[in-house]
């Protein structure tokens, strides 16, 4: 379903990254096909022209349209804190993830 969700992503370097995703048609923007956009944590580089495994670990919200930019990025950053809590836990620890 269309959302925000806590990721683990294989393939982006070393190991496997922990992140944050949307999945969906970005309404603030007005994407016209569904796209897959993550954010992973304490990353940087060039992901481009590579092949990922992502998996959706826990799904966060729905997606949702914000006043402004500000809104957005507040909540982005609530999302971000609330995903690395969840991949913290060890019951959702790497073990789970499946390539």
């Amino acid at each position: 379903r269309f959302g925000i969700y806590a990721v683990r992503v294989a393939g982006a370097g070393e190991g496997l990254r922990n992140g944050v995703a949307n999945l969906g048609l970005r309404p603030m923007f007005g994407a016209p096909q569904p796209l897959l956009e993550v954010h992973l944590f304490d990353f940087r580089g060039d992901l481009y022209r590579r092949q990922l495994c992502i998996d959706m670990v826990e799904f966060l919200r729905p997606e949702a349209n914000f006043a402004g930019v500000e809104a957005l990025i507040r909540q982005m950053n609530e999302d971000s804190a609330r995903a690395q809590a969840i991949l913290a836990d060890p019951a959702y620890g790497p073990a789970r993830f499946r390539v």
